[in-house]
């Protein structure tokens, strides 16, 4: 096998008195697709920060591709590319000329400037200044900037913000070609459904603890299992509520009308057919995804359970 692509080993980071990654050691396989989840201040920032090079381990080592980024920044930062989250670019350039002048500063060919000034939908405004621009196109500028050059690690933190649907469709197209290159691509990302499609692993951080990285199907099965079903009856009965039960599933809430439960996707009709051969007449159901938080908090109570 081949070695990983990123390798974190007892890496802390710390801002005086504040501890915002406890001890973590992570391995990021060549080619792979990951995503740092968690809430802000969870530690996200710092680990992709000490990742590119931007500051050193409190302790520990961060290594891309064998190298010790803390070492030798610059061997490192050859074979990478860094969208930061908040994007600062010179306003008085036209979006063309700003991305020739990153070209130069990242060795990158000038043609790619028109390559990426199509990818991220900014050709009609490529003279334009860019502080005329939206935040929206400023994030899509920043992104070109970051795709200027074919790098081994691609490196985005909240690639999304400020991002429109079609804007968010076009980025997970051009990272699904990249990683079907080969490119290893590492991201945060606030937005659950989104990092199920882009990633191989995702692994979340809460208050600078990591949870044990899992696949996505692993996770995306969790998520899908705390997914809650709403049925709206005529009327709801308690032999109704132990059909419920006995069918599969966990009641979460209910009212004289309402019955709200979690099931296993495959258990979720059955359930329902459960209702309705104990009297139930169904009118509407509705299925909720779990909130964010609710995610965390459940992530933040595995955490507490391991120490």
């Amino acid at each position: 096998m081949s070695d990983p692509m990123v390798r974190l080993e007892r890496f802390e980071k710390r801002y005086g008195k504040l501890q915002a990654v406890w001890p973590l050691d992570l391995q990021i396989a060549q080619g792979e697709s990951f995503a740092l989840l968690g809430p802000n201040g969870g530690g996200k920032t710092s680990v992709l920060r000490a990742l590119v090079g931007l500051h050193a381990p409190s302790a520990g080592r961060v290594l891309v591709g064998g190298i010790d980024v803390a070492r030798t920044p610059d061997r490192a930062q050859e074979r990478l590319s860094f969208v930061p989250q908040r994007v600062s670019l010179p306003g008085m350039l036209t979006a063309r000329e700003t991305l020739a002048l990153f070209a130069r500063l990242k060795k990158a060919p000038l043609e790619r400037v028109g390559v990426v000034l199509d990818e991220f939908g900014l050709a009609d405004s490529a003279d334009r200044r860019s502080g005329e621009f939206s935040g929206g196109m400023l994030q899509r500028l920043g992104l070109a900037i970051g795709f200027l050059r074919e790098v081994d690690l691609l490196v985005l933190d909240e690639p999304t913000v400020n991002l429109d649907p079609p804007g968010i469709l076009k980025l997970n197209q051009l990272l699904h070609r990249l990683k079907a290159k080969g490119t290893t691509i590492v991201f945060s990302s606030h937005l659950l459904r989104n990092a199920m499609e882009l990633a191989d692993r995702v692994g979340i951080l809460v208050a600078g603890r990591m949870v044990e990285p899992e696949e996505v199907p692993v996770f995306h099965e969790a998520v899908t299992r705390k997914t809650t079903v709403r049925v709206v009856l005529s009327h709801l009965t308690d032999d109704m509520l132990a059909a419920v039960r006995a069918a599969g599933g966990d009641v979460s809430g209910h009212n004289g009308r309402e019955v709200s439960f979690t099931a296993l996707p495959q258990k979720r009709l059955h359930v329902i057919r459960a209702i309705e051969q104990a009297g139930g007449a169904v009118e509407e159901f509705h299925t909720d995804a779990p909130d964010w938080d609710a995610l965390i908090q459940e992530h933040l109570g595995e955490m507490e359970t391991k120490r």
